[in-house]
């Protein structure tokens, strides 16, 4: 795969100090992770407060949407939050290249993308760049890439108590929270508070605080969009639908879909040619973000390398995201985030 190229930006103490550099970006600090670490992010764009009525269950319920979401807005609102399972840093390294993007004009290999940064002149954007920094700064290596088998598993999910591999499912999800003490090694799913933080916006704030910290980040910024970023094996790809969204907001799901996975294949990089289904009657993240800030929940699972051919892998990993950003917030523009 080849060396880590100085533009992959992953790593949490890294991140940070960029953050601080930043002439254009407003970065603020949003809350606190179990381990004490700063939760960042960094906006761009005007501001537009919106006084409310009632929150939005009840002025949906009184048929007064308005209630809720003001008399609009002047931009879109997008909020993007990256890496909330910490050892999926592919889209740190994209957010990171977003961010240069705005700064500089430029993503962090150099290259132009005059169409993405027109659309953000025109939108209000709020990135959260490592949303678990505890799970981020627990894994000593920045580079999936040059992770071996048994490294990928140790480092994306853990061991358990007994040295074995604690696994994607169920192994990430119960028992929950787990007892940080009792594991071999946490893995990069959970803060130190052995919290899954997709799973923890219906746990106290006190061991959840990043799950909350975003959920009430896309509230005040009256979000249209909760773009969650993931990274995965069998990526990239969107995983669509909701048993906690309605069917409408499902659907312009699909929409985004269609229109990156277009974008893909005229790069040459890998899109599925099927669509996934989210088939849990669970509520995630972004549907707790959805019922509290009214926000569209995208999520969206990058590739870790794994159906990529050629050379420069970084950069095809990079560009995967870029041209998500790039169709996220040209529709954002034309059209609107919800239609």
């Amino acid at each position: 795969m080849g060396d880590t190229p100085g533009s992959y930006l992953t790593n949490y103490d890294a991140v940070c100090a960029c953050l601080r550099e930043l002439r254009t970006g407003q970065v603020r600090e949003i809350g606190r992770s179990p381990g004490g670490r700063a939760l960042l992010a960094v906006s761009y764009g005007e501001f537009e407060p919106i006084e409310r009525r009632a929150n939005f269950s009840a002025a949906l319920s009184a048929g007064a949407p308005e209630a809720f979401y003001g008399p609009g807005r002047k931009k879109p609102a997008l909020v993007i939050s990256a890496a909330v399972h910490g050892a999926e840093m592919e889209s740190i390294a994209a957010v990171m290249h977003l961010i240069s993007l705005l700064e500089t004009g430029r993503d962090r290999d150099g290259r132009e993308w005059p169409a993405l940064l027109g659309a953000l002149e025109q939108m209000r954007l709020v990135a959260v760049p490592v949303a678990n920094p505890d799970a981020r700064a627990r894994i000593p290596s920045d580079d999936a890439l040059a992770w071996a088998d048994d490294e990928m598993e140790q480092y994306r999910h853990g061991l358990g108590p007994d040295g074995e591999p604690i696994g994607w499912m169920p192994g990430c999800f119960a028992p929950h929270p787990k007892d940080p003490a009792a594991q071999v090694f946490l893995g990069g799913y959970f803060n130190d508070a052995g919290v899954n933080p997709s799973h923890g916006a219906l746990l106290e704030r006190d061991i959840s605080p990043e799950a909350h910290a975003l959920a009430d980040l896309a509230l005040e910024e009256t979000a249209d969009c909760f773009l969650d970023l993931h990274s995965c094996g069998a990526g990239p790809f969107f995983i669509l639908g909701s048993s906690f969204i309605p069917a409408d907001l499902a659907a312009r799901q699909s929409h985004f879909d269609g229109a990156w996975r277009a974008r893909m294949r005229e790069r040459g990089l890998p899109a599925p040619d099927w669509s996934t289904r989210s088939q849990r009657q669970v509520m995630g993240l972004g549907d707790y973000v959805y019922h509290k800030a009214g926000s569209l929940p995208l999520l969206f699972e990058g590739g870790d390398g794994h159906r990529y051919s050629g050379g420069d892998v970084h950069r095809q990993i990079a560009e995967t995201y870029l041209l998500l950003f790039e169709t996220v917030c040209e529709i954002a523009v034309a059209e609107g985030l919800k239609g």
